[in-house]
């Protein structure tokens, strides 16, 4: 749901980097419709802003929340956020991220496997 001065974060494990930017790609029918991402289709999010999507996929994989995030818009304010928010160990095989600005995902799915890819919701704190 789209909601300003809002973040989410998903992190999980891609095969490659093509294969993210498949799972994140929106296109259109014939007719002009909108046809969402594998990505918004999987955890029913009805439709996000594109500009405001934030995605990185890593060669090395990485547990540390920190250093995943880093580099990303806001990263001193949402660094530290998500660290405090998230209070479980990562997997160590985590090597790509996506973040929705001004977006406050309330979807029930916390996870999803879409063939050999997965992707977890960690949560959603404020950047500003």
């Amino acid at each position: 749901m789209e909601e300003e001065e809002f973040v989410s974060l998903w992190v999980g494990n891609i095969q490659t980097t093509e294969e993210l930017n498949r799972l994140l790609a929106v296109s259109y029918s014939d007719e002009g419709d909108f046809v969402p991402s594998i990505f918004e289709k999987h955890f029913e999010i009805r439709r996000y802003e594109d500009a405001v999507r934030e995605a990185e996929y890593y060669d090395s994989a990485s547990s540390d929340l920190h250093q995943l995030l880093e580099g990303f818009s806001y990263d001193d304010k949402i660094v530290p956020r998500f660290e405090k928010l998230v209070q479980v160990e990562l997997p160590s095989d985590i090597n790509a991220v996506v973040l929705l600005y001004n977006f406050k995902y309330t979807g029930a799915i916390v996870e999803a496997t879409i063939q050999s890819n997965y992707l977890r919701f960690l949560g959603t704190v404020e950047y500003q």
